[in-house]
């Protein structure tokens, strides 16, 4: 399930160390038509790979239970759902927060990032339509005005959407799923990459690239284009960690 970027709002470093950020309080109530646990787990699921929450940032059961409008129970399932699957992690005084991490692990993040999501584009090239062509469009025309905003918040979410469109052409679920994963590691710390990434416009040119090869079913550039710009926002995310390890969060 993909959200709008206005479901979505900024969330601070000071927001952050306490448990109801403003992310949580625009959640609206879930709709009653899977369970509650499954619902609570999959917003939370879209908010973190998009990049709505901030490093360190602690979720407690009792914000989350607030924000979606539904009981303790399937607030704390979907909690401990997202703790299973590496999405959160749960602090020795019981504490559950999104990760944080270090260089090392975005190395590594980044690589297979590069190998399944080269793969989806691959695999996605022959079964990409004009309608699809449209979308990344509007997609990177929407993303390109919330970043003259500084809309970061948008920004990173239709940076979500916009690669996700085409990971999903793909028809590959199992792929797509492990593709999530990476991406519920990684997200959080969109929040470090932006503004001074957005400062440069390298990513919304790369984009385009993508564009062109998603236009031209060109499954060798496409592959090429999505490696590079996982890669370049790879090592400006690598350097924003470095400074952030000497100079500590803000």
């Amino acid at each position: 399930m993909i959200y709008d970027a206005n479901d979505f709002p900024r969330t601070t470093f000071r927001e952050a160390k306490t448990g109801m950020s403003s992310t949580l309080e625009s959640f609206r109530p879930v709709e009653r038509k899977e369970t509650l646990g499954t619902l609570v787990r999959e917003q939370l699921r879209s908010a973190i790979m998009a990049g709505q929450f901030m490093p360190g940032e602690k979720l407690t059961i009792r914000a989350v239970a607030k924000a979606l409008d539904v009981s303790l129970t399937p607030a704390r399932e979907a909690l401990f759902n997202l703790v299973a699957e590496g999405a959160l992690e749960t602090q020795p005084n019981g504490t559950v927060c999104v990760p944080e991490m270090d260089e090392n692990r975005l190395i590594e993040i980044t690589k297979i990032r590069i190998n399944l999501e080269g793969l989806a584009a691959r695999e996605a090239a022959p079964r990409l339509s004009p309608e699809l062509v449209t979308k990344l469009e509007d997609t990177n025309e929407k993303l390109i005005e919330a970043d003259e905003a500084r809309d970061y918040t948008a920004l990173r979410t239709l940076n979500w959407q916009f690669h996700f469109a085409i990971y999903e052409a793909a028809e590959m679920p199992l792929l797509s799923r492990m593709i999530e994963s990476c991406w519920l590691m990684i997200g959080s710390y969109l929040n470090v990459l932006y503004p001074d990434y957005g400062q440069v416009n390298v990513g919304i040119d790369i984009h385009r690239e993508i564009i062109k090869a998603v236009k031209a079913r060109d499954a060798e550039k496409l592959e090429a284009t999505i490696a590079l710009d996982i890669r370049t926002a790879g090592d400006w995310l690598a350097e924003m960690i470095r400074k952030r390890a000497v100079n500590g969060a803000d």
